[in-house]
């Protein structure tokens, strides 16, 4: 007997990608049906993504749309899903997918009962066939916390599943593994039972599964870019897998999206246009922003985080920002293709000398206009470092060599003490400025950046955000014309 696994992973709101993958999935599903087959279809997360309108404008019920018309047996939660959309809008999702949603390892921090919108697993049985299918999500611990979730340790979740799970009588079990090819290739080593991981997160394009121990192991890339579809040859009379085929599919770019899909998202963009007209502030005068160097419209972002966190200094990367903002009404949509990432303020303590290093690297074209990527990174290009707390005067010397005199409350930065500075999870996590990560103390703090630029748009008459942090003597640091985006 022949069994398909077709599986998506990480489409991230890539809605013009995924309409062919899903009608390519179900053209593949409905050839396996028709020569009499066994097929089950699955999504491992990060289908969402707050970058795109339709998502950001309905909290992710676009994507559950689609998910019911594509037609899925089951679906587990991303980090996007999980750590960006509102914990009270959960259940709109598992209503509008009309599809299980799986996710074993997040409870109610406070009194650690499962969500009832969840569920841990489903057994599915077709043509005698028993499948067993648990959904895990990648535990960010703090991040869940401070929304008030538990997130366990998938090590925990399979100690209390599996037993229960073997008990039942089922000849496969399968993961949706939201985890990442590294915790899905440890989980085939240590943990037995495991036949199928259908995994994401780490966005790897696996052309044919990987085989661990007895444990298979697949990955379809992300955005869209391809299918996973395998094949399991099933031993009836042994009960067992006799051979597996397939792997990662490339998308059919010549297919033509199913009229049905194309039509759902229409309607739901309609939709989400319209929430997006909300206007949230009413600017009086342009904001300006540039990549590198003084931003307005930074500054007034960094002002806001400094003030909410209590950090002596803040600092944000130009890049994380797509554009400045015209005088007049700011609505929603303004502030997502202002600021479409996901990003929260994180507070580190840093000593002055990492401080001073930071701002030397922010000069420099190699950090600053590097591209950026990952990390809920949703710009082009890294960005230098705008600050909130500091003056910085920059003089070069005969030799070519610039010189740094950071200055906080009108004292020069002292490289033995110890600042505390709020920066933002992109910063922490990037390698790109890797003090941050070097700090001691790490929080993190709600609300997103997005959410707090447009509470302190409101206040711009009221903030000092023109005057010059940066200061050059003798000379213009370089910098891309092209990418100083004014509005």
């Amino acid at each position: 007997m022949r069994v398909h696994f077709f599986h998506t992973n990480d489409v991230h709101s890539h809605f013009e990608e995924y309409l062919q993958v899903a009608t390519q999935l179900r053209r593949r599903r409905e050839q396996a049906t028709a020569d009499g087959d066994v097929v089950f279809s699955f999504d491992i997360g990060d289908n969402a993504d707050r970058k795109r309108m339709e998502t950001e404008g309905t909290f992710g019920r676009t994507n559950a749309a689609l998910l019911a018309q594509v037609g899925y047996d089951a679906w587990t939660f991303g980090n996007n899903e999980g750590l960006t959309l509102p914990k009270d809008s959960w259940a709109d999702l598992v209503n509008e997918s009309n599809t299980p949603l799986l996710v074993a390892n997040l409870f109610d921090d406070e009194s650690r009962e499962p969500f009832g919108c969840f569920e841990p697993y489903v057994i599915l049985e077709r043509s005698g066939l028993r499948v067993a299918v648990i959904g895990l999500t990648v535990p960010f611990f703090d991040f869940y916390k401070m929304f008030g979730v538990w997130a366990e340790h998938p090590r925990d979740t399979f100690a209390r599943l599996l037993p229960e799970i073997r008990e039942q009588g089922v000849d496969l079990v399968v993961l949706l593994s939201h985890l990442g090819l590294g915790s899905d290739r440890q989980i085939a080593e240590e943990i037995e039972g495991i036949d199928l991981i259908l995994g994401g997160h780490t966005h790897n394009v696996l052309e044919q599964p990987e085989q661990i121990g007895r444990t298979w192991i697949a990955q379809a890339g992300s955005h869209g870019s391809h299918l996973g579809h395998l094949t399991l040859e099933w031993d009836d009379a042994a009960r067992r897998i006799a051979a597996v085929t397939g792997g990662a599919v490339p998308r059919d770019r010549s297919l033509v999206p199913d009229q049905d899909l194309a039509d759902l998202l229409a309607h739901w963009q309609e939709h989400a246009a319209m929430r997006m007209t909300e206007v949230v502030a009413q600017l009086d005068q342009p904001l300006l922003h540039r990549l590198s160097g003084d931003s307005p419209l930074a500054h007034l972002v960094v002002d806001g985080m400094r003030a909410r966190t209590g950090a002596q200094i803040a600092m944000i990367n130009g890049g994380v920002f797509n554009h400045g903002l015209i005088e007049g009404p700011v609505t929603r949509a303004d502030l997502l293709t202002c600021f479409p990432g996901p990003s929260i303020t994180c507070v580190v303590e840093l000593t002055g000398g990492q401080v001073l290093s930071l701002l030397e690297k922010s000069l420099d074209p190699a950090y600053a206009e590097q591209v950026g990527k990952g990390y809920g990174f949703r710009g082009y290009r890294v960005g230098g470092l705008q600050v909130s707390g500091l003056t910085v005067n920059v003089t070069r010397q005969t030799d070519g060599r610039t010189v740094i005199d950071a200055r906080h409350d009108g004292k020069a930065i002292d490289p033995e003490r110890v600042y505390e500075v709020a920066g933002i999870d992109y910063l922490y996590f990037s390698p790109v400025y890797a003090e941050f990560k070097e700090g001691r103390s790490v929080r993190f703090q709600l609300p997103f950046v997005r959410q707090l630029l447009g509470e302190v748009l409101a206040q711009t008459g009221e903030a000092d955000i023109e005057s010059p942090r940066w200061m050059f003597a003798g000379f213009e640091p370089h910098t891309d014309q092209e990418e100083q985006e004014e509005l």
